[in-house]
């Protein structure tokens, strides 16, 4: 029995096929779920072709307006693409969409190593950005707990909500990598595991989900523990030291619930 048709696919493949035999188009890549190679049944087409300078407009008018809803293809120029989620830029946050990427079109030569870039930190970069959310992580548990001891219980569950983001920042800055967007992260801890953390994936996702949900104290004690081996090991002791006997209140902290 033959398949049946599918037009977005067709659709696909015919973009993919022109992308290989125009010499005006000199790069083009899937991006998103699907350029991951996490397709599921709600997982669209999201494109990227990469033209020569002389001719992004009128490519942009050819591909641009795609008929077919669950395409969005962008039309861009390599030194657009080289300028775009720069360090520090107001694009900085879409960084992590350059990870794992391979191009399906790159008559460049270019477009691996450029992904790569996109997808770590600057090494340039690498200490400000591990002791900055390292000293910031640390602080939001701790005040987690005081908040905790002080009986401000809606305070105690946010400041621990709100230290996952910077522990993964944590995490992923102490390899070199940018955090994955959230619905990515349980995917890249099983596929490209932190080597330098000894906690294994599932222990760690479950220890966030605990704190998350119930803002526990153990999980977050437990996290601290290993964070701290690992960035001990890296060089960034001093700033846990800079926290002195509050560390150790941290660490002996207990919850009279147990929780």
């Amino acid at each position: 029995m033959n398949p049946a048709p599918n037009p977005t696919e067709d659709a696909f493949n015919k973009i993919l096929d022109d992308a290989q035999a125009d010499p005006n188009i000199i790069g083009f890549w899937l991006s998103g779920s699907r350029g991951k190679g996490l397709v599921t049944g709600n997982s669209d087409y999201d494109l990227v072709m990469l033209v020569k300078d002389d001719v992004l407009n009128e490519y942009k008018k050819r591909y641009e307006n795609q008929r077919d809803p669950d395409i969005e293809l962008s039309v861009q120029t390599l030194a657009t693409l080289k300028n775009y989620a720069l360090w520090n830029s107001h694009s900085a946050w879409d960084r992590y969409n350059f990870a794992h990427l391979k191009p399906l079109v790159d008559k460049t030569g270019l477009l691996e190593s450029i992904f790569q870039e996109k997808a770590s930190i600057p090494e340039s970069e690498r200490q400000g950005f591990d002791s900055g959310h390292l000293d910031g992580y640390i602080n939001e548990v701790f005040r987690s707990l005081k908040c905790l001891r002080d009986g401000q219980i809606v305070g105690w569950r946010l400041q621990a909500t709100q230290s996952i983001a910077l522990l993964l920042n944590v995490l992923f800055g102490l390899h070199g990598r940018v955090p994955p967007f959230a619905k990515y992260l349980e995917w890249e801890l099983k596929n490209f595991p932190l080597q330098k953390l000894s906690m294994p994936p599932d222990e760690l996702i479950a220890s966030i989900l605990k704190i998350i949900e119930t803002g526990s104290v153990p999980a977050q004690q437990n996290i601290l523990a290993h964070v701290e081996k690992m960035a001990r090991a890296d060089g960034y002791g001093y700033v846990f030291d800079g926290w002195g006997q509050k560390l150790t209140w941290m660490k002996n902290f207990k919850n009279r619930t147990g929780s």
